[in-house]
Formats: structure tokens, sequence, C-alpha cells
């Protein structure tokens, strides 16, 4: 099968959730959660929750994003754009590998800076009709994210991102997806065409800058003070875990029996200093207040390790989760006590529901998570820190209670390494990886389709991109998105996959055999076909 994933088209995200809704108050097998009344800030506007996942799997295709949103989200940080997009990024799959923490070889998006802007422009219009529609908080935010030097950020296609995502009425897409949702006034209740023709089309008025680890400051100040001045974006920038020091990180894992990850001093050599990233911060967010802006910082980038222990294909992975919330946090310390609290502070480091209300009641806000999303429960994850944020928020860090924070986390055994069992592929039937619904909620792709009142699930081929999540999380120890019975939307995807499957009621695959004839499948399966081709012909 490829790992090239596709975005959705709009009439379908469109007609596809409204529908699933109206059946099972569900979107993209997500079930909806109420949020509380709550009085929050970001970036000087009101948020019903100023929590949601950072860039990454989780927000780089629409359906991923309308997931996070029905579960609770308000904040998203958007995947990544570089002037390098698509297939010539080179990732190699799987990219993900997940046990107690959590390490990956991604970065930007994979779709190409295009199709990107496309997505994001899909989910924000969606959000506001599922928000309408269906009485949902609207107040959510998206939060672009850009990299990775200011050549490559002045570059025609970049620049052309940005300013769609401060007004994309201009954009095919957006032009699009209004006519189609106008087309279909009819299927709504409470949308009417005033509503559709008053949509905003201010997309995001942040944005956070990821560079690479070595990027010198002052290439990393010119970048931030372009987005501020030039672009007229709030800007925040990715700071790296290195800021702390070799000596100090090094301390916080062996401390924690995290002693098997491996890396050396290169890093934290070239990396920015302490120093020069105070000095430029406070620079910074003077460049911002003369613009009425807001500058902060995004704690903090992944932290690369050695792959010693073929995790993952390379030399080098990233570091998420629990030990990294170790570092990230002690880096909002250094932070914040030089900065007196002032320095806004977005934050994402191995963020779940053991921390959350420590976090935000400390004044670090928004809060962003990848690694918890990825384990167990999924997007329904995001409904579980909703219920645990704090009613209020200090306006800034308060500097005692994340001084105590800190210090308590060396009595913390919750952050101790844990011993995890890799999943072995057992004597189980050949048949049970597609009767498995476990690898539903952990796709962030929802690439992995329950069918109600069935025990199967089929894996769409076009919304996998093969990061390797599921196969982390297999109970069975098998690869769902090869071994799971497929749904092919071309013939292209088809004869390019080994896995069994179906195109729509045309073609089928089992055990390498193909055929044309439904009654050739087993009777089992015969039904599996027939259950997801009820739900509608998955045509463009």
């Amino acid at each position: 099968m490829s790992d090239l994933m596709h975005g959705i088209p709009f009439k379908r995200l469109l007609t596809d959730t409204i529908n699933e809704y109206k059946n099972n108050k569900t979107c993209y097998y997500v079930p909806v959660f109420e949020l509380k009344q709550n009085d929050y800030t970001v970036a000087g506007k009101p948020v019903s929750l100023p929590i949601g996942p950072a860039a990454g799997p989780h927000t780089q295709l629409a359906q991923n994003i309308i997931a996070g949103f029905i579960a609770g989200a308000r904040i998203f940080e958007l995947k990544t754009v570089q002037v390098m997009e698509g297939e010539e990024l080179g990732i190699i799959k799987p990219c993900i590998y997940v046990s107690d923490e959590a390490y990956n070889t991604e970065w930007s998006t994979e779709l190409t800076v295009s199709q990107a802007a496309e997505e994001y422009i899909k989910a924000y219009i969606m959000l506001h009709i599922l928000a309408k529609e269906f009485n949902l908080k609207p107040d959510f935010q998206f939060h672009i994210s850009v990299g990775y030097d200011l050549a490559g950020i002045k570059t025609p296609k970049i620049d052309n991102f940005l300013n769609t995502m401060q007004d994309a009425s201009n954009s095919d897409i957006w032009k699009e997806s209004i006519k189609t949702v106008l087309d279909n006034i009819n299927i709504f209740k409470n949308i009417d065409t005033e509503f559709v023709n008053n949509l905003s089309p201010k997309i995001s008025e942040l944005v956070t800058l990821s560079t690479m680890h070595g990027c010198p400051p002052e290439e990393i100040e010119k970048i931030a003070t372009y987005l501020i001045n030039e672009k007229g974006y709030n800007t925040y920038i990715k700071c790296n875990p290195t800021l702390i020091g070799y000596e100090k990180v090094r301390k916080l894992l062996d401390d924690n029996g995290y002693t098997d990850i491996s890396f050396d001093t290169s890093h934290f050599e070239h990396d920015m200093k302490l120093d020069d990233a105070l000095s430029m911060i406070n620079r910074l967010m003077s460049v911002a207040q003369a613009k009425n802006l807001i500058f902060g910082v995004k704690l903090t980038n992944t932290f690369p390790v050695d792959i010693k222990n073929s995790e993952l294909t390379g030399e080098t992975m990233y570091m998420s989760g629990k030990p990294l919330f170790l570092l990230a946090i002690h880096v909002a310390k250094v932070l914040s006590e030089a900065t007196n609290g002032t320095l806004p502070i977005s934050f994402s480091g191995g963020i779940d529901t053991h921390n959350i209300n420590d976090v935000l009641s400390c004044g670090i806000s928004p809060v962003t998570v990848a690694t918890l999303l990825l384990k167990a429960g999924g997007y329904k994850n995001l409904s579980k820190l909703a219920e645990l944020a704090p009613e209020k928020i200090p306006d800034k860090v308060d500097i005692n209670k994340l001084s105590e924070l800190c210090n308590k986390l060396a009595s913390d055994t919750y952050y101790q390494r844990k011993q995890t069992k890799q999943n072995i592929k057992s004597s189980t039937p050949p048949d049970a990886c597609f009767k498995c619904k476990n690898c539903v909620d952990v796709c962030p792709n929802r690439a992995n389709f329950p069918l109600k009142d069935i025990k199967a699930c089929v894996h769409i081929d076009s919304y996998c991109n093969e990061c390797g999540n599921c196969a982390c999380l297999c109970p069975f120890g098998y690869v769902p998105y090869r071994d799971k019975f497929t749904y092919f939307e071309n013939l292209s995807d088809f004869e390019n996959s080994n896995n069994d499957g179906f195109l729509n009621k045309d073609k089928y695959r089992y055990k390498g055999k193909v055929f044309e004839d439904l009654n050739q499948l087993p009777d089992e399966l015969q039904q599996v076909v027939l259950r997801f081709m009820q739900g509608g012909e998955k045509d463009e």
C-alpha cells in the first residue's frame, strides 16, 4: 500500500460528518464532549478551553482536526509547513514509536504546502458549521506553524501560505467550500445563507516558528521579527530542551530511570544558549508590544536521541512524552524566572492527566498534546484533560507555583521509567486483526473504520500514511495498516497494495487472490463489505 494520504473532498467531509453526528453524536468515531462554561484567554482572545492537539500527526488532515474539536479541543497547533514539501521530505515509515514515552522521525507536514492550506481551511469551515448546527462552543483558535529559515519563509510558496491563513477569502478552496455549504443548505436546521456568507476568512492570527536544532539565535530573531513586523502575526518561537544544559538534562533523565536514552553533547554545543535566548526574548517582546501583538515561546521542541534498539529507522529520533515533560517544565522555570513571569508560554511536552491541572494553574497556557493522543483512548483523552482543567488560570506565570511543581517532580514516581512489554505476534487466528477495533482510537488520521453492530474494523487506505502507531499498540502484535481488511478508493491504490481488501464493489483481494465476485469472499467478510458500503459509496 502507499504511505501517501489524501484529504477528504469537502462535500463528503460535510455530509459524512453531519450525518454521523446526527445518527451517533460522534464525528470520526469520537464522542461529543460538552465543554464547561469557562473564562479563559489565549493570545488576547477568549477561548472555552486552552487545550488541544500539538503540531503533529493530529493536525495534518481536516478529519483529525474535526475529531479533536468534537473531543473538546479549542486550540489547534497546525502541523508545520516549510519550503520542502510532499515526497521530497523523504520521511521513512514507520515514523512513530510509542511505549511509555514516544519517539518519531517526522517533522513538517507530509502534504504539499497548498494541500496543507486546503486541509486547514476545510477544517476551519467545518468547525464553524458543526458549532453552529449542533450548539457547540465555536471559540477555537488555529495556530499555524512555519519553518525553518528566513529564506524559505520568504519564498512565494510560504508567503502565500501566510497571507492565505490571514485571509482565505480569495483562495479556491474557500470559495468552493462555501459554495458547497450553500448548495447543501437544506441539510441544516440552524444554519442559513447569512451565517455562511458572513463566516470570517481569518484562519489564524498566531504563528509558531519552528527552527532546526543548531539554528543560530540571530537567524531565529530575524525570522520572528519578520513575522511580527512584516506579516503582522502574534508570534511564538519553539525553544529546545537544550537550553537547560547537558548536565541538567542528563541528570533529570538518569534520576528518573531513563539511563538508556542515549545522546551526546553535540546539540547542546550547536543550539542556542540560555543567555542568547533571554536577550533575544526581551528584544522580541518589545518588538511585538510596539505592534500591539503578542510574542511568546513554545516549550518545547522534541528532544533528539540516538536510535539504539531499532525502534525506528536511521540514527536519530525525537523523544516526547513523560521524559520530555521533565525537561520542558524546567525550561519554563528558567525562562519565567528570568522574565518575572511576564513571558507568555505555550506548552507541549508530555502533558497528560497527571500534570494538566498543575501546569495550567501555574499560568502556562495554552497547552497542546501529541503523545497522549497516540495512546489508548486517542482523541478522547482530550476530553479527560478538559475535565481536569482549573476554573481559573493566572494572567502571568506564577513563579512560586512553577518552582514547587519542579521541586516535587523529584519524588513523583509517576515519572519514573516504566518497563514496557512489547507485543509479540501470538497464535491468534489470521482474522483477529480485522475483528479487533483497538486501533480505531489510536489512529491519528481516523483510518480504521469501526463497523457498528459487527465485530470488525475496516482500514481506509487513503487516510493512512503508515505512521506505525497502530502497530505499536496492537494487542496481537499485528501491523494493522498491512494486516487489516482494507478499503481502496481507486484502482491505482488497490493495485499498488498487497493488503486483503476491496475496491468499492468492483474488485476484491483475499489471501493474495484477486477476483470480482463478492461471493468468493468468506461470508463474514461479505458482511463487512456490505456493511461498510451501506455507509455511502466512498467516491470523489
